[in-house]
């Protein structure tokens, strides 16, 4: 028989993301929750500005070319980000999200044009060159931020379309926006700018027109973003109703936080808006009272925020897993191998005994009788303040031992969330997935409830606490990661199988996802329905910010 001999290309080991699989429904529930804006579309006025840069390009006269286009995109785009730093600066240089923050290529320009004098002159080419290594590069790709990080958002949303090596807005989403935008920009003194190549401060202050913070004061346009953002159009989506409910809530706490604090206000963050979500209360333990629809929407979130916490558990053990094995060094075959061992340690076995010791069903039992209020989300014992314990002392790991703490904290975070379902309701009620979904997804609230009932009653604490780390951590790795060489021909392996036993490649840091929450605040500030007081971490509802409150839910 024949046989042919060939070389097979290595695969290039990546970091990889969600080593476990457990984040992918979280990520999948702030897509359905909050479509049309992701976690790389960071202004709102991006939204108006890139269909009306490839609108503005097609009125030029003349001959036009694909290499004239991307130099226009690349040049134009260039200029948008010098504009916003350079009023940051002439505005005070202090209120960066209003002005610099999220803007394509910011940390390369950002001392370039900070330093600009008056008599200086910047030269767009010197910071649109292609090439690679060239330390002025603004951007890599082709087509800038719009093709890096918006287009995929405006194709869904109507506004514009990828055609090949390049983009176009349509005529009915993207072209209505770019002729409002138009409305209240100088374009001639734009395209001159681009054109000219050559940019001094004079040039940058003549276009402040363009900065992001100007949006409110162009009409047509900010008209045009409120009713896109908050789908006021004649016949609004499924998704579009979503995002304005998710906005809505966003609004809701941010005034409801402003009426129950201080004067100052209590600090509206990404971590306020998770417990306040999950908890249905503000963050001192009152009720948040919210308008029917926007229950449901706070419901929503949290099932999102519930899996979450089980996601930040699970990592957080597959963490420990890893840090024994590189530690200890054992020569273990199989996951069986690697939970028998586990569960001897003295420090796994010290752990179980900070937990209380015994079996599951007995801890499990304790945890219930010993809850906090779901309110009381600041309490130690919350899981809301567990997860936040357990990634500090992961984070923690390079100043202490934080090896047998971690695997505390997790095991009680895990047990907390096992206590706290009521078994009755579908677990991520209000929401629905497909019947086959979590087939690739083992680790989800769903096994939580069947696992709490049927296998982990039956072992001892020490056990429990290696089953998870071996089964939900090791086990759970191992196929995303054979799933993910099979399919996108990725090495993504943390933890490698070998003839010495388990050997670790990676340690992944645990986390939270990131559910566009920075992003939608960002667009509610450049919209002008709130108001972010620099360095105070308060904010507040405009007069815009009321108005859409209130057509939202009403």
């Amino acid at each position: 028989m024949a046989a042919t001999t060939a070389w097979i290309k290595k695969t290039y080991h990546t970091k990889g993301l969600d080593p476990l699989g457990a984040q992918a429904p979280a990520i999948n529930i702030y897509g359905q929750l909050l479509p049309g804006i992701t976690n790389v579309t960071d202004r709102a006025r991006y939204y108006s500005f890139y269909p009306w840069m490839v609108w503005a390009y097609d009125q030029l006269p003349g001959e036009k070319t694909q290499t004239d286009f991307v130099e226009w995109v690349r040049r134009a785009d260039c200029l948008f980000t010098m504009i916003g730093i350079r009023h940051r600066y002439t505005s005070g240089g202090e209120d960066l999200s209003r002005h610099e923050q999220g803007l394509v290529g910011s940390q390369t320009l950002h001392q370039v044009v900070a330093n600009l004098g008056p008599s200086d002159t910047l030269r767009l080419s010197d910071y649109t060159v292609l090439e690679d290594g060239n330390p002025l590069r603004y951007f890599k790709n082709r087509l800038g931020g719009l093709k890096q990080y918006y287009i995929g958002t405006f194709d869904g949303l109507g506004l514009m379309t990828s055609r090949g090596a390049g983009v176009a807005y349509t005529e009915e989403g993207g072209k209505p926006l770019a002729e409002a935008m138009d409305s209240s920009v100088n374009r001639k003194l734009f395209t001159e700018a681009v054109r000219g190549n050559e940019i001094t401060a004079a040039h940058l202050d003549a276009l402040t027109s363009f900065c992001p913070c100007q949006l409110p004061s162009s009409p047509a346009e900010h008209a045009a973003l409120v009713n896109l953002f908050f789908e006021r159009g004649p016949s609004p989506t499924e998704e579009g109703l979503q995002r304005r409910h998710t906005l809505a809530l966003m609004l809701d706490l941010v005034r409801t936080m402003a009426l129950d604090g201080d004067g100052n206000g209590p600090r509206f963050d990404q971590a306020a808006y998770r417990g306040c979500v999950y908890a249905g209360a503000l963050p001192g333990g009152k009720a948040w009272e919210l308008p029917s629809k926007l229950e449901a929407t706070r419901m929503q979130w949290r099932a999102y925020q519930r899996h979450e916490l089980l996601s930040v558990a699970v990592q957080c053990l597959f963490w420990v897993a890893l840090d024994s094995l590189y530690t200890e060094r054992p020569e273990l075959a199989s996951t069986e191998d690697f939970t028998r061992w586990f569960e001897g340690q003295p420090w796994v076995v010290a752990a179980a005994n900070e937990l209380g010791g015994g079996d599951w069903a007995t801890a499990a039992k304790r945890t219930r009788d010993n809850l906090p209020a779901l309110s009381d989300w600041l309490d130690e014992e919350h899981e809301i303040t567990l997860a936040r314990k357990a990634l500090e002392a992961c984070s923690a790991r390079e100043k202490r031992e934080v090896r047998g703490e971690l695997l505390q904290v997790a095991g009680k975070l895990l047990l907390t969330l096992a206590a706290r379902d009521d078994g009755a309701s579908p677990a991520y009620d209000p929401l629905t997935f497909p019947a086959d979904y979590f087939t690739l997804y083992p680790i989800n609230l769903e096994s939580l409830r069947r696992l709490s009932k049927d296998h982990w009653p039956t072992l001892s604490l020490p056990q429990w606490l290696a089953w998870v780390a071996g089964h939900w951590g090791i086990e759970a790795h191992l196929r995303v990661a054979l799933r993910k060489l099979r399919y996108q021909t990725k090495d993504t392996f943390h933890v490698l199988p070998t003839d010495q036993g388990f050997t670790v490649a990676a340690m992944p840091e645990p986390t939270y996802t990131s559910p566009r929450f920075f992003q939608a605040v960002q667009i509610l500030e450049d919209l002008g329905a709130i108001d972010r007081r620099a360095g105070a971490g308060a904010v507040t509802l405009n007069p815009l910010g009321e108005e859409l409150w209130r057509g939202a839910h009403g």
